[in-house]
């Protein structure tokens, strides 16, 4: 039965969370027997990190996860996504287990619980144990089945009180740029056709892991997160979202379309030609195998999209106007459209339950001498955001919950700590934790289950 919610409110059962990553937020990756992972070898090259940053003690969680889970529990957050850090379990990716890294996430998990928190965990959030990178890397196909076998021990391992289980986050950052760009680890750069495979690869190690855990608990609720290439309409006609809709479906073949449908559209195989991935019908049930809900990471619009006659297509893609209102980082363009379209494109599409799996933003935050960070930006944004989503759930939208990115100020990735998109501003050198003003804000919008 469909739940009649007033404006401004979310449904009642509605997921108030946080998230993170490990290699983001943990800090200490070699502590305590943890392999290396490609990205802390990436990133302890020089020249290739904004200011040479490496996570290597910042923001700490894992010696003040305590600290981060009071944190939480004070601000009424009510989930938290966090991923694993696979080379801290399995220093060599597979093989010998490092019961430390096991016994971090243990009590992570019951500190958690303890706390009214339920956790949501990512089995992988880009960090390959470097073993398995010299083995090839997401080009290969062993590491899809080598993935299998992690969410076989994770779910064995945590599943008796996880429920909730993301497979793989944003395929296209450790396939597609990791091989086409020299932004993401390992930064080589190969031919068309490799950085093909190496996607299907991805999207094929989500169909290992989501089977995998379905064989060893039958309670679980499992989905991947995703972003998707974000397409809205220009003018928002009957017409122009309908256009809007097929062109989401067709700008996302590569990956999303694929993993919820379980093929290619015929459009990416003309488009690919001699470069489309090779493919079996085997891992193309893998792939396509029904999820509970997806996740979706949403910041900012892609491209708008107009209704185009003389296309064959029947639309134009425009991308967003240099001109157009955005945050603290160069690429964050804003629209809280995508937080109305995408889901409402997604379950009309697929048929399946939503949760925004990411969404939030760098903000201009300076700690000011009375020890406040006033980040009023940052409050625009969200309050925004959580408009439209409110307004998809009252139209019926099965938006299941919102996992803000993030709870920490945290090393991002090639930006270092040049960008600080936390709930909780963290002094990167004393590892001190501040709630700032969006902090307060998140905390009354989840105390009255509504957008302030």
């Amino acid at each position: 039965m469909k739940q009649t919610i007033s404006a401004r409110q979310f449904p009642q059962e509605f997921v108030w969370g946080a998230a993170t990553a490990a290699f983001q937020v943990e800090g200490y990756p070699e502590a305590d027997g943890a392999g290396p992972s490609n990205w802390l070898r990436f990133c302890r090259q020089k020249g290739v990190v904004a200011n040479d940053d490496c996570p290597d003690i910042s923001p700490g969680q894992y010696r003040l996860y305590q600290e981060d889970v009071r944190l939480m529990r004070d601000l009424g957050i009510k989930a938290y996504r966090f991923s694993l850090s696979w080379s801290r379990i399995f220093p060599e990716g597979r093989g010998r287990v490092n019961q430390a890294g096991v016994d971090y996430y243990n009590r992570l998990i019951d500190t958690l619980l303890a706390n009214g928190i339920t956790p949501w965990i990512t089995l992988f959030h880009w960090d390959l144990p470097q073993a398995l990178e010299d083995l090839g890397g997401w080009r290969s196909p062993e590491i899809p089945r080598c993935l299998g076998d992690f969410a076989t021990f994770a779910g064995k391992a945590f599943g008796d009180r996880c429920r909730h289980f993301f497979t793989v986050n944003e395929i296209a950052n450790f396939t597609k740029w990791a091989f086409s760009t020299q932004v993401e680890a390992p930064g080589i750069i190969y031919d068309r056709k490799t950085v093909n495979q190496s996607i299907y690869y991805g999207c094929l190690g989500h169909g290992y892991a989501l089977a995998a855990l379905r064989a060893v608990r039958g309670d679980l609720q499992i989905g991947l997160a995703h972003d998707p290439r974000a397409c809205i309409p220009t003018i928002p006609t009957p017409e122009g979202i309908e256009v809007a809709r097929k062109a989401f479906r067709l700008e996302n073949s590569e990956m999303l379309t694929l993993m919820m449908e379980g093929k290619y559209t015929p459009e990416y195989l003309a488009r690919e030609g001699e470069n489309a991935p090779k493919t079996t019908e085997a891992e193309l049930r893998l792939i396509g195998g029904k999820v509970d809900f997806l996740g979706l990471n949403l910041y900012a619009p892609l491209y708008y999209v107009a209704i185009d006659e003389t296309s064959p297509l029947g639309f134009r893609l425009t991308e967003v106007s240099k001109k157009h209102p955005l945050m603290a980082r160069p690429e964050s363009y804003v629209d809280a459209d995508i937080l109305y379209y995408l889901p409402k494109f997604c379950h009309e599409l697929w048929g399946t339950d939503i949760v925004i799996s990411e969404n939030g933003c760098a903000a201009t935050d300076v700690l000011e001498r009375n020890g406040e960070i006033q980040d009023t930006d940052r409050i625009m944004y969200l309050k925004g955001a959580l408009s439209r989503l409110q307004a998809a759930c009252q139209d019926g939208i099965p938006v299941k919950g919102y996992f803000v990115w993030s709870l920490l100020d945290n090393f991002e990735w090639c930006s270092g700590y040049g960008y600080r998109y936390g709930l909780v501003y963290v002094n990167h050198h004393t590892l001190e934790r501040i709630p700032k003003w969006s902090a307060s804000y998140y905390s009354e919008c989840i105390r009255k289950n509504s957008v302030l």
